[in-house]
C-alpha cells in the first residue's frame, strides 16, 4: 500500500511539487496582508517522541460494509465494540498529523503544532457545557483539547466503504489511489483512538459520507470544520450538511492566501494546478462568511494567525503557515 510505503508524509514526487507552491504561498501572505504575528509553539517541551515509525502492517478499521444510513453508530454497544476493537493500538499503528500530548506529558511530533493555540486555532469559541460536532478530526489533538475544556465531542470522519474526494486528473487511477488515502485515513484514526484510550476521553465516533451525515446524529450547538474544506468536492453541501444540525455555532478553520484574501468572496480551483489529488479549492474568508451566511449563520467574526508546520523533508525545518478562522453564529 502506499500510505504505507510513504508512512507520515505524501508520496515524494507529489510532496517535492508541492513544497515551492506551499512556500511562495506563505511568503506572499506575509507580504504586507494581513498582519499576523507569528506563534511559535510553548516548547521545548520535557519530553518529545519522534513520528513513531509505522510497524509493517498496522491496524485499519476499514474498509467493512456500512450499516443502513450509516445509522446507530451512537448507540453504547457500538461505541463500546469500537473501543475494544482498538484498545490494543500502539504508536506504530499511528499517523499524528498534529503533535499531540499523551497523558504522562510526553509530546508526539506530528506535522502541526497547534499545543498552546489552540483556542486561537479554534476562534476563541466557548466550548464549556457545548455539544460539538467536529468534521474530519484526524488524528484527534483538537477533539482531547475540546473536551479537556468541558465539550461533549461527536467527531466525524470517513470510513465503511468510502474514499477520499480525489481530483481526477489525467493519467491517474482514481480507484487504486483513493484505497490507498483510505488507508492512510486509518493510520489517523488509529491516533485518535490512542488518544481516545490514553487520555479516557468521553468523546464517540461515528463514520460515513459528509454530504449526506446520518440522521441520527441529533443536534448539536456547535460544527468544526478544521483545515477540511479544501479537501472537498463539495465544501458548500458538507456545511449544509453540519448548518441543519447546529443550533449555535460554526467554526470553519482554512489555509490563508493572500491573493485570495484581498478579494471578495473569491474561491480558486485547483489550486496546485494539479499536483496534489487532494487539494479541490482555496477560499478567500469572504467566501467563507458568504456560505455560512446563506446557511442562516450570520454573525460572523474572521480572526488570522499562524500555525507552525514541522517540515521533516526539510531537516525538521518549522514555518509559520497562515490561516483565518471565520466563527459564524446563528
Amino acid at each position: 500500500m502506499l500510505a504505507a510505503k510513504v508512512g507520515q508524509r505524501l508520496p515524494a514526487p507529489v510532496y517535492r511539487r508541492l513544497r515551492p507552491l506551499y512556500a511562495r504561498a506563505i511568503g506572499e501572505t506575509r507580504d504586507g496582508w494581513p498582519a499576523i504575528p507569528p506563534r511559535r509553539p510553548l516548547g521545548p517541551y520535557a519530553t518529545v517522541l519522534p513520528a513513531p515509525a509505522l510497524r509493517d502492517e498496522p491496524f485499519r478499521l476499514w474498509p467493512q460494509p456500512a450499516p443502513p444510513g450509516y445509522l446507530g453508530q451512537l448507540d453504547p454497544a457500538v461505541q463500546e465494540d469500537l473501543r475494544a476493537r482498538t484498545k490494543g493500538l500502539e504508536l506504530g499503528d499511528c499517523l499524528f498529523y498534529h503533535w499531540v500530548r499523551l497523558a504522562d506529558g510526553r509530546v508526539v511530533e506530528g506535522f502541526w503544532d497547534l499545543l498552546g493555540g489552540e483556542e486561537e486555532y479554534l476562534g476563541g469559541i466557548e466550548l464549556v457545557g457545548r455539544r460539538v460536532l467536529e468534521l474530519g478530526p484526524a488524528s484527534g489533538w483538537l477533539t482531547v483539547w475540546m473536551e479537556q475544556q468541558g465539550a461533549d465531542v461527536v467527531g466525524f470522519d470517513i470510513g465503511w466503504e468510502l474514499t477520499q474526494d480525489l481530483l481526477p486528473l489525467p493519467g491517474l487511477d482514481v480507484e487504486a489511489l483513493g484505497v490507498d488515502f483510505l488507508a492512510r485515513a486509518c493510520l489517523a484514526q488509529n491516533a485518535w483512538w490512542y488518544l481516545q484510550h490514553d487520555h479516557q476521553l468521553t468523546a464517540k465516533a461515528v463514520y460515513g459520507d459528509i454530504y449526506a451525515l446520518p440522521d441520527d446524529l441529533g443536534r448539536f450547538d456547535v460544527a468544526v470544520f478544521a483545515a477540511i474544506l479544501l479537501h472537498l468536492r463539495d465544501p458548500f453541501r458538507a456545511l449544509e450538511q453540519a448548518a441543519r444540525r447546529t443550533d449555535g455555532a460554526m467554526v470553519v478553520v482554512e489555509p490563508l492566501s493572500r491573493d485570495l484574501a484581498a478579494h471578495d468572496g473569491f474561491v480558486r480551483w485547483n489550486p496546485t494546478g494539479g499536483v496534489n489529488p487532494s487539494g479541490w479549492w482555496h477560499h478567500s474568508p469572504s467566501a467563507i462568511v458568504g456560505m455560512l451566511e446563506l446557511l442562516g449563520f450570520g454573525r460572523s467574526q474572521v480572526t488570522y494567525h499562524h500555525q507552525p508546520y514541522n517540515d521533516e523533508d526539510a531537516g525538521g525545518v518549522q514555518e509559520d503557515v497562515p490561516f483565518f478562522t471565520v466563527v459564524a453564529r446563528r
